[in-house]
């Protein structure tokens, strides 16, 4: 009809594809559909489009995939940015504050007013923060207009005045990496790729300031918080995301005015 259909196809490292069809209506409303392929995805199971065959058709990405099968994944999602003046958000889901799928279970589903700045938790060593789970919808505005997000099913979401890759990241590259609590032998011969899979970068809390946007990330899921032995234990079975598995998610884009009958209304059509 009067909507157009844009999908994109998306090869992962792990040799896996992530589909994401967007369905834009001439309201300005726009749904998103995506899909995570299994790592044991077979070619006739999927369209066959370009990046289909890159990842099914040689024996090298074929053993690729079998050796990812066992990985999980930290989290599915999709992030993009809005104006710093977007930083006013409500949602309906688990809160007030941070929690994550293996700590929610204080955190009362409810609705919740709070701003991107108020969402922060700063974590003397600068990490994952502000995540909320089992949402259903949100939205973020300024003083006239907004965005409202709802969920097909539930969501997680961060919306901060910062990037992920502000925080101890391996793509925050213009940072050392953290030897300070290695011995004098260890840090004179230190060698930086071998730390790349052993140590964080080197991220302060006084790093951390705000960015002149609002960085919003929705989450299908995002694994747990694990540390049940106040250290290094990974996530349980059911809060971790096995990437041997297909995942379908999406959500609905609506523009709002700012007040409150209006996103009522709008939320009334779901």
């Amino acid at each position: 009809g009067n909507n157009a259909a844009i999908e994109a196809t998306y090869l992962l490292a792990a040799g896996n594809l992530y589909t994401v069809k967007y369905t834009v209506h001439p309201s300005g409303i726009v749904k998103v559909n995506a899909e995570f392929h299994s790592t044991d995805m077979e070619a006739a199971q999927i369209e066959a489009s370009e990046a289909t065959l890159t990842a099914t058709a040689s024996p090298e990405a074929a053993a690729a995939r079998k050796a990812s099968s066992e990985l999980v994944v930290p989290r599915i999602g999709m992030r993009f940015r809005l104006p710093a003046s977007m930083n006013n958000i409500e949602y309906f889901g688990r809160g007030p504050n941070e929690n994550y799928t293996d700590r929610n279970a204080g955190s009362p589903i409810a609705h919740y007013k709070t701003t991107a700045e108020a969402m922060y938790v700063p974590y003397v060593r600068p990490q994952e923060n502000g995540h909320r789970t089992d949402t259903r919808w949100l939205s973020l505005s300024d003083k006239k207009e907004g965005l409202l997000i709802v969920a097909h099913e539930t969501v997680g979401f961060n919306a901060l005045r910062n990037a992920v890759e502000d925080f101890d990241a391996e793509d925050a590259t213009q940072r050392p990496y953290q030897w300070n609590n290695f011995s004098s032998e260890e840090k004179e011969a230190r060698n930086d790729n071998h730390a790349r899979n052993r140590l964080p970068r080197h991220t302060h809390i006084n790093d951390i300031v705000p960015r002149d946007f609002v960085e919003v990330c929705i989450d299908m899921r995002q694994q747990g918080v694990a540390g049940y032995n106040s250290w290094g234990d990974r996530p349980l079975p059911e809060h971790s995301i096995p990437a041997n598995r297909n995942y379908k998610w999406g959500f609905t884009l609506t523009p709002v005015k700012n007040d409150a009958e209006t996103q009522k209304k709008a939320l009334l059509k779901y």
